[in-house]
This record gives C-alpha cells, structure tokens and sequence, in this order.
C-alpha cells in the first residue's frame, strides 16, 4: 500500500490548491459511487424490462 504524506504550508495559496484538490477527490468518489449505485440498479431492472416484452 502506497501511503501519501501531506505537508501543510503556512502559505494561503498552497492551502487552497490542497482544498480543491480534497474537493476534486470527494468529487471523484461520489461520481464513482453513483455510477456503482446506477449499474446495480441497472443490472436488478434488466431481467425485469425484458420479463415485461417478452
């Protein structure tokens, strides 16, 4: 396991560009958990749609 170490700088700026990329990442994981959740939903309404035109 890769362990990521980050140094907070005193300087506002730096401390900004960690925000946006903490923001970036929260972004990131709730596009892949929607995407999980719609796949699963998908997958338990297929069988279900094609029950129904068959």
């Amino acid at each position: 396991m890769v362990e990521e170490h980050v140094i907070l700088s005193e300087r506002p700026e730096d401390q900004l560009k960690a925000v946006e990329w903490a923001r970036e990442q929260k972004k990131k994981i709730l596009n892949d958990k929607s995407r999980h959740i719609a796949d699963a939903l998908m997958e338990k309404m297929t069988p279900l749609i094609l029950q129904k035109h068959s």
